[in-house]
């Protein structure tokens, strides 16, 4: 038997991570020696910034391509193969409309190397997206942001407001945004038809690959489109329940080490 996928693609927190945000680094090294023999990509997508993703696979990155950003970075032998940025005047635009009518919550604009966080807020809520960053700043007011491309904002505001926060500035705007529930209490804003799918397509097609050849793992709302992407998709079990609708089968939980269990069962099977 051979391995059915020629790709593979993780999404991070609540799926290749555990609920302490770490991963088992010598599991890891092994299956992804096995992969390598066998010739497939092994691929992290995530809505974290590139510079946050380096840190977390420090010594295994310069083997691995990225889907950063939601789609909006991808990112191939360290370098970035495409990018897909917001508009600034829309950015700031969303910024206002969103602190209208929520308030000042804490704020991050992802830029090229580095993300921003605006100091109006309680230094634990700034602490709490700064995790995520990997490299991070502060601005006092968003009019002062360098002149960089803007790949991502993430709102730390309650997932259920992802779409009439969408929907809000998207009926009163022409260019358009999509917003995604990344977690419980984090809301990602990319452009207009920028995903993890469409990243993850736009991958692929550069390695001469398909959907057909991925299989790939996902929790959150930011996951679906790669789920419908994947031929071979699987929800975590601790999943929201939308995406478990959206996937073809469920992996053990995040806190099972429930990816290392699927795919090493793919390897034992491939013999």
């Amino acid at each position: 038997m051979t391995l059915p996928f020629k790709a593979v693609a993780v999404d991070m927190d609540g799926t290749f991570l555990d609920d302490r945000k770490q991963y088992n680094h010598e599991q890891f090294e092994q299956i992804l020696i096995e992969f390598e023999k066998r010739g497939v990509h092994f691929i992290v997508a995530s809505g974290r910034p590139y510079a946050r993703l380096k840190q977390d696979f420090k010594g295994f990155a310069d083997r691995m391509d990225f889907v950063s950003l939601n789609g909006s970075r991808l990112i191939i032998e360290g370098k970035q193969a495409a990018g897909y940025p917001l508009k600034r005047e829309s950015v700031l635009d969303l910024i206002k409309d969103v602190q209208s009518k929520y308030g000042k919550i804490a704020t991050m604009v992802y830029e090229t190397h580095i993300a921003y966080l605006n100091t109006e807020v309680p230094k634990a809520d700034r602490e709490f997206l700064a995790y995520f960053a990997g490299r991070s700043a502060e601005v006092d007011a968003w009019d002062e942001l360098p002149k960089d491309d803007i790949y991502e904002i993430t709102f730390s505001l309650n997932s259920e407001h992802v779409h009439e926060v969408e929907e809000d500035f998207n009926k009163k705007h022409d260019d358009q945004i999509a917003a995604f529930a990344s977690a419980g209490m984090a809301i990602d804003i990319n452009a207009a038809g920028v995903n993890k799918g469409s990243g993850l397509k736009h991958l692929l097609e550069k390695m001469g690959l398909t959907g057909d050849d991925l299989i790939a793992f996902g929790d959150g709302g930011n996951d679906i489109d790669m789920l419908k992407f994947a031929k071979y998709s699987y929800a975590m079990a601790n999943g929201m329940e939308e995406v478990k609708k959206q996937a073809k089968f469920i992996a053990p939980a995040n806190t099972e080490n429930g990816v290392f269990k699927t795919l090493q069962k793919y390897l034992d099977e491939d013999k």
